[in-house]
């Protein structure tokens, strides 16, 4: 049975991946900014943020940080390591921050 604290990693890396995929295209389209999928824990959630490319190649080059709803931190997993307009950045620690590790895409 899969714990909650698998749950919630894999509902974020699947997040990080999709918005992965608008990075490249944006990238392509040598645009500044994007509008991103929200990567909290919820699986439902539709919160749209607008992020600069740079942002998110910074947030990207550690596993364990995402961008989110400033509403949508959960305290028992993640810390804010710096907030923005419109969006926080957040560090996942303990369980979490161990398995999203595990699935991230661009660690060699």
């Amino acid at each position: 049975m899969e714990s909650q604290h698998e749950r919630i990693a894999k509902t974020e890396a699947l997040f990080r991946d999709v918005n992965d995929r608008i990075a490249e295209a944006s990238e392509r389209l040598e645009a500044d900014y994007a509008t991103f999928m929200c990567e909290c824990a919820d699986p439902a959630c539709a919160e749209r943020l607008d992020v600069s490319l740079d942002d998110y190649e910074h947030v990207r080059a550690d596993p364990a940080r995402f961008v989110l709803d400033p509403d949508h931190v959960t305290p028992e997993v993640e810390r804010v390591m710096s907030k923005r307009r419109g969006y926080a950045i957040v560090e996942k620690f303990g369980a979490v921050g161990k398995i999203v590790r595990r699935f991230y895409p661009r660690t060699a």
